[in-house]
């Protein structure tokens, strides 16, 4: 877009000094909006949450450690800590979280919090295009097209060494691993009801658990469909697949090479 508006403006100014005259009459031009910086591109409006938000997530997270360190990887890059957010982010990918991988790619990319590794960023972005979500393989082909042939060479590299370890035939299985220790941590009813029907609460902050003043519902960490891996996963697929939205930014120019 911003390449776009700065051809569009320089007929403009051409003509301008062609006509000195009309120039002075005709209102300013308007300026060409900033080009987004790195991490613009790589920070997504939905990491900026309250206390009361954050702790709702992380509550809710507890059953799942890709949505958990999601969540801190979020948080980290709200604050600008790229190193931690990084770090946060690829916990997550451990556990088939591809839209952590999604964002490990653009950390790559755009060099925040270590050096800026194209071959590297297009290798997290192949990962997190894995189950063919539309977003994350749009930004794929964005980021192929940038690199130049030594840089694809060494991204096929480094892709078959990521795909060994958080690939799904690799994370699924360890995701599912850790939904069943949480799984066989959920207590059920004694009284035989749902989970479904009842208020289930926790205190934030110094509040009682019984006051109701200052407590946060967690039936969604108890919802069945997350405690089922198989159902899990169809109903993330069904949501990327479909209606779902990310942050998919624009490789920027590096190193002065558009």
């Amino acid at each position: 877009m911003q390449r776009r508006f700065a051809l569009w403006i320089a007929p403009w100014a051409a003509l301008a000094a062609l006509a000195p005259a009309a120039a002075s009459a005709a209102p300013p031009a308007a300026a060409a909006p900033a080009a987004p910086t790195p991490e613009q591109q790589a920070t997504a409006e939905t990491d900026r949450t309250n206390l009361r938000e954050f702790e709702t997530r992380r509550r809710i997270a507890a059953t799942h450690p890709n949505e958990l360190y999601r969540l801190y990887g979020a948080e980290a890059a709200s604050k600008g800590e790229w190193r931690a957010a990084a770090d946060q982010f690829r916990r997550a990918a451990r556990y088939a979280d591809k839209y952590s991988q999604h964002r490990l790619s653009l950390i790559y990319w755009h060099g925040l919090g270590q050096p800026a590794d194209r071959a590297l960023a297009y290798a997290w972005a192949d990962l997190a295009a894995e189950r063919r979500y539309p977003q994350f393989l749009l930004l794929r082909e964005k980021m192929w097209l940038e690199l130049s042939e030594a840089e694809r060479e060494r991204a096929l590299r480094e892709g078959r060494a990521l795909y060994d370890q958080y690939g799904d035939a690799a994370a699924k299985p360890r995701f599912e691993r850790a939904l069943a220790r949480a799984r066989a941590q959920v207590t059920g009813s004694r009284t035989g009801t749902s989970v479904d029907r009842v208020q289930v609460s926790a205190p934030l902050g110094g509040g009682s658990l019984f006051d109701g003043g200052d407590s946060i519902d967690l039936r969604p960490m108890y919802a069945q469909w997350r405690l089922d891996a198989h159902r899990y996963w169809a109903v993330e697929d069904a949501i990327w697949q479909s209606a779902g939205s990310v942050d998919v930014g624009l490789p920027e120019t590096l190193n002065g090479t558009p």
